[in-house]
């Protein structure tokens, strides 16, 4: 191949090897603010009844905050946290303002600042925030459109039982634990506790 002399004496490859060398790289996008995009997510409607994302984080805290992983659960708490998360929002989705009356969750209510001085809450908190981000962007509903919540103090996986529903109860769909229970109640009179969805009735 014939290269084309220019004035001076350089060939025209010459030059665009020489054009080359004093490209500059393209710059690099700016990183992200991790911490501004997760709040960003947080204040995403959900709808008028449920409100935000973070509106559903805090429900799931509040539902519990006393629990934290073990080395024999079955998952981790995050996961568990995301299913509960794709059930309230199934059950939105049905009722809506009603939601309440007929698959009742503990109430969006923001802990204290003191309270989240305290590790152990304050990872409850960050893991049930992160758990609605990942459920709200998500597109699979890993509880295939279970409606409701149960925690139990044993690995029971018999149908959940409520007043005004069907004598057979309806069937779980997502099962998990155990966890650590750091609180012992009325509802879970145990060191132990067990997470678990439940599907609508067939």
């Amino acid at each position: 191949m014939r290269l084309m002399t220019l004035p001076g004496g350089t060939t025209l490859s010459a030059r665009y090897r020489k054009s080359r060398c004093h490209l500059r790289p393209s710059p690099q996008p700016p990183p992200v603010d991790q911490n501004a995009w997760e709040k960003s997510v947080e204040q995403a409607k959900i709808s008028d009844s449920l409100g935000t994302v973070h509106d559903l984080g805090l429900i799931v805290f509040n539902e519990t905050q006393s629990y934290s992983d073990r080395p024999d659960s079955s998952e981790p708490l995050d996961t568990a946290h995301e299913k509960m998360e794709h059930a309230i929002m199934n059950a939105d989705q049905k009722w809506g303002f009603d939601r309440q009356k007929k698959a009742s969750t503990a109430l969006p209510i923001e802990p204290s600042e003191d309270s989240l001085n305290n590790r152990s809450v304050r990872a409850a908190y960050a893991s049930s925030m992160k758990a609605a981000r990942e459920a709200y962007l998500g597109g699979m509903d890993p509880t295939n459109g279970a409606l409701y919540l149960n925690q139990r103090p044993t690995p029971d996986r018999s149908n959940l039982k409520f007043k005004g529903g069907l004598s057979e109860g309806v069937p779980i769909s997502t099962h998990a634990g155990p966890y650590n229970n750091s609180f012992p109640n009325k509802e879970v009179p145990s060191s132990t506790a067990w997470l678990n969805t439940f599907w609508p009735p067939k």
